[in-house]
């Protein structure tokens, strides 16, 4: 067999090869689409789809003190300004304190810092926590300093007592709430939901 015979046997089991490699990995199953999965001490991604824009995004990051963090949205891209900075939407979120609480987040947008997990969501958004729900335009969340705050037409609502606010800061290690108004002439809306109380 001469060396023409040899070239041709190699160029024929190369195309062989990657044909059988491009069918397995991108036509067997079209609905996987692509998947990329990177691991490192505090994050954990795993995306899917094709072009800008990426399907079923999901970031889970987890603090030295035990604190676990877990956003997903249905889509976003990655800022091509920014390669951090992740736009989503439709988000839910999920705070896992270390002392078993949780504090659930959703709504129609979010920008996520991948570096230092912060992040802003916007639109409408609600936020659950223990037996509270709060709903606002906007919500900046630190994870690092297990802080929230949430601004524009805030609405709290709770076991006891419904209220409106310009702005709410509550920091979960601490369990301290501000409640706050931009115009200091302005009063916080209190409404009391307790009804027929007797000693």
């Amino acid at each position: 067999m001469d060396k023409k015979s040899y070239i041709q046997i190699f160029i024929i089991c190369g195309i062989v090869f990657i044909t059988t490699f491009v069918y397995l990995n991108y036509f067997k199953n079209p609905s996987a689409g692509y998947v990329e999965n990177l691991r490192n001490n505090e994050n954990s991604k795993v995306l899917e789809g094709s072009g800008d824009m990426i399907k079923q995004m999901s970031y889970f990051s987890e603090d030295n003190k035990g604190n676990r963090y877990e956003i997903t949205s249905e889509s976003g891209i990655i800022n091509p300004d920014k390669s951090n900075l992740i736009l989503m939407n439709k988000v839910t979120a999920v705070i896992f304190l270390l002392n078993g609480e949780k504090i659930f987040i959703s709504s129609n947008e979010a920008r996520y810092n991948d570096e230092n997990n912060d992040t802003t969501f916007s639109g409408y958004v609600k936020m659950i926590y223990n037996d509270n729900k709060i709903i606002s335009e906007n919500l900046d969340l630190s994870f690092k300093d297990q802080t929230a705050v949430l601004y524009d037409n805030v609405n709290y609502i709770s076991n006891l007592t419904k209220l409106n606010a310009d702005r709410i800061i509550i920091d979960f290690i601490s369990k301290n709430t501000k409640i706050e108004m931009d115009d200091k002439k302005n009063n916080i809306l209190v409404r009391s939901k307790v009804k027929n109380v007797s000693n």
